[in-house]
């Protein structure tokens, strides 16, 4: 049984390995500490025990249990950084450079997305903004994403569940994030993180198309923001023209 959202992207699987492997050892953890609370209670207990003995817990044979548990904390979390290091290397110190690259902008209570124009570069003059409720933001499969993340006024957190990306977004700094979907559908990004009375409704989605879906999608973007100026046919020039040399009724009558 799969208890987490669908895994849609290249390094998912890996986030959800990670999960799985400080679960394990918070959960050993966790029982080993139930035992060692519960066990004592009914061992001695008033029916079971002699006398309440005062221990200060100097002696080495007391002193042992305090070792053993530290030991085996930092060897838990020596192997959980071990195995996470790569994860985090390929996901956040070493992301690609190469790709589609959008804006993810948070305000109260929308997630505004940014399109590069036909420049094909990002935060430039040619930009196309979408700022509407319930957006979505079209990107190709198959493809790396690059986004820029960044909140208008107040702390917002980009939270893709079937990505396993969840970054806060703080007003003045840009944020760098990347993913790569690997499955086309339509999926969630909402909001994690309080951000006001409407902060339920900040809910968007990610488009993910094929290649010639996005291609086409764009060109439909470019055309509904950059139209190109409506040019005459030569015969429309020529008869304009013509209108315009040969003169009116009404000038030829005051004449």
């Amino acid at each position: 049984m799969n208890i987490f959202p669908e895994n849609v992207t290249t390094y998912a699987g890996e986030i959800d390995n990670l999960f799985w492997l400080i679960f394990t050892f918070v959960a050993i953890a966790f029982v080993i500490s139930v035992i060692a609370l519960i066990y004592p209670m009914i061992r001695y207990s008033n029916k079971n025990s002699p006398k309440a003995e005062y221990i200060t817990g100097e002696k080495k044979k007391h002193f042992k249990w305090i070792t053993i548990a530290l030991v085996l904390l930092a060897m838990s979390d020596f192997v959980i950084l071990v195995v996470e290091h790569g994860t985090w290397d390929k996901i956040e110190m070493n992301p690609p450079t190469d790709g589609v690259r959008v804006g993810i902008t948070g305000i109260q209570w929308n997630w505004v997305f940014t399109y590069p124009g036909p420049d094909g570069k990002i935060n430039t003059s040619d930009d196309i903004v979408i700022n509407e409720m319930e957006s979505e933001l079209h990107v190709p499969v198959n493809t790396n994403v690059i986004m820029e993340l960044r909140s208008r006024d107040v702390i917002h957190n980009v939270f893709l569940p079937n990505a396993r990306l969840k970054q806060d977004v703080l007003p003045g700094r840009t944020n760098i994030r990347w993913v790569n979907f690997t499955k086309e559908g339509k999926y969630e990004l909402i909001c994690s993180q309080i951000c006001g009375v409407l902060h339920s409704k900040m809910r968007n989605f990610i488009v993910v198309d094929s290649k010639e879906k996005y291609d086409a999608f764009m060109k439909d973007l470019y055309e509904k923001h950059n139209p190109k100026p409506k040019v005459d046919s030569p015969a429309k020039v020529a008869t304009d023209s013509l209108q315009a040399k040969v003169p009116s009724a009404d000038s030829t009558a005051k004449k």
